[in-house]
């Protein structure tokens, strides 16, 4: 996928609302709420696709005190501007639910605040194609097994 890839969109890795510091400036996640759990990298072979994926890390803040709430419907909005993202569910969390975020619209969304970012660079290997492939693999059978 490119940069800034405006037929498939983001791939959600990780969100999380409600994350916390503790008195040492430490984050807490305590009283944390998952939306997506964690998906580790799994970019194509760099000989399939040369160039290495970008994953994109976002801290923000919300401008009120309270916990932000982001639902399956949020989620399913952020889909739409992207032709090739499968509008999933949202429960399974398989690629189809994930494919076509916009951490952007996300933030616009729900008001919040960029507090620091950070990126890495991956480049992929056969293992991480192998991981890929059975992201792929689950995210069909869901869609399939949803239409049934």
């Amino acid at each position: 996928m490119m940069n800034n890839d405006t037929y498939f969109g983001q791939v959600r890795h990780w969100l999380v609302c409600g994350i916390s510091t503790d008195s040492s400036g430490a984050l807490s996640f305590s009283s944390a709420s998952t939306i997506s759990p964690y998906v580790g990298p799994a970019p194509l072979p760099n000989y399939l696709y040369s160039r290495p994926h970008r994953y994109v890390f976002i801290l923000c803040s919300s401008p009120s005190s309270s916990n932000v709430e982001i639902s399956a419907d949020d989620l399913r909005e952020l889909q739409k501007p992207f032709v090739a993202a499968m509008a999933g569910n949202q429960e399974a969390q398989d690629i189809k639910d994930r494919w076509g975020f916009s951490a952007q619209g996300l933030i616009g969304l729900k008001g919040l605040k960029v507090e620091a970012v950070s990126f890495m660079r991956v480049g992929g290997t056969l293992k991480s194609a192998v991981a890929n492939a059975g992201m792929m693999a689950q995210g069909m059978a869901n869609k399939v097994r949803s239409l049934l």
